[in-house]
């Protein structure tokens, strides 16, 4: 699942505009992004981020980007979700 600090409507239309085939969950007050350590001090944003966590719940690998344009590739992340246990 991917979350975003955009709206649920914002996030529902980029779903349809990428045909992205998992859930974009919102998180416009930034709560889940401030769990994690990923929202931006002093501005509604959060840095680019990426995490894989496990059935069990445990992170297994993650990635904060320096910039809105560093995130990893999409291979990389699947590679990553496989050796979690994923699909």
């Amino acid at each position: 699942m991917g979350i975003s600090v955009d709206a649920r409507e914002d996030s529902v239309a980029l779903i349809a505009k990428l045909g992205l085939h998992f859930p974009l969950l919102s998180d416009a007050d930034l709560r889940v992004a401030a769990a994690y350590g990923v929202a931006m001090e002093g501005r509604d944003i959060a840095v680019p981020a990426v995490f894989v966590v496990a059935r069990d719940g445990t992170i297994t690998w993650k990635r904060v980007g320096e910039s809105i344009t560093d995130r990893p590739s999409a291979a990389l992340v699947l590679a990553k979700a496989r050796e979690a246990g994923g699909r």
